[in-house]
């Protein structure tokens, strides 16, 4: 059972971060719930390579194979967990914004409790209460990863089944979908960190996107990002901050307060 704790949170643009303590070593990591699981930089001294990897996707369906290795402490919140499974990653090539960061803490890691991002108060809380309107959810484990999916309503009624990705900032959603947004949108073609070549539109979304039954959850012309990917979509930042958000993992659920 995890106590009751919360800890004071900071935004690295729209990335969620907090203080972690890593085998001695103080550092911030992201509060990331669409990265799987657990991430250290893979020059964080202490961790023990166990010798197997773990191969998940991206959202644009590429795969990605980090080495596994166990972290003997990892201390959030003052509380210690040890003998932690972990991803080991070369961050060097990460943008200079995120140099001091020392990895991400997955929904994978409290998948045993209720964590609440509270937003408006700036804390992330870990084992309270989830107050609020509950959102059946779909967890859906790959390995030691964690993914949350929600349904959320399109403003031509069209239900998405989109992951809960506190790591992006506008709404994303599969190229299906792009009859939807706005005629003037900006593309964007590159090539992602596994060689991939893609092509994002960004326009507005004219409407309103909501949770189910409950259309004043919801956000109005929201931003979208077109992409070819794997899933519906992803829901980001700029909707989740408007609640304080509960992950109760074990019950299937987000709660939005």
């Amino acid at each position: 059972m995890w106590p009751v704790y919360e800890v004071p949170l900071e935004y690295l643009a729209h990335l969620v971060t907090v203080p972690v303590t890593v085998n001695g070593v103080e550092t911030t990591f992201v509060v990331d719930s669409g990265i799987g699981f657990t991430i250290l930089r893979d020059t964080l001294p202490g961790c023990v390579p166990t010798g197997e990897t773990f191969t998940g996707k991206r959202m644009s369906g590429q795969d990605v194979t980090v080495p596994l290795a166990t972290a003997p402490s990892l201390v959030f919140g003052g509380e210690e967990r040890r003998d932690v499974q972990v991803g080991l990653l070369d961050m060097s090539g990460f943008p200079d914004a995120l140099e001091h960061v020392g990895g991400f803490l997955s929904l994978a890691f409290f998948a045993e409790t209720v964590l609440t991002v509270d937003y408006p108060r700036g804390r992330v809380v870990v084992g309270g209460p989830a107050d609020g309107v509950e959102v059946p959810c779909r967890a859906e484990w790959d390995g030691p990863a964690l993914s949350l999916h929600m349904p959320l309503v399109l403003p031509d009624g069209r239900v998405a089944e989109v992951e809960v990705d506190m790591g992006s900032d506008a709404l994303i959603l599969d190229d299906r979908f792009r009859e939807l947004g706005s005629a003037e949108e900006r593309r964007v073609d590159g090539t992602d960190e596994t060689g991939h070549a893609y092509t994002r539109r960004f326009t507005t979304l004219p409407g309103r996107v909501h949770v189910p039954g409950v259309p004043e959850l919801g956000q109005d012309d929201p931003e979208v990002m077109f992409q070819s990917i794997i899933y519906d979509g992803l829901v980001g930042q700029q909707f989740l901050r408007r609640f304080v958000v509960s992950f109760d993992v074990a019950a299937s659920r987000l709660v939005l307060g």
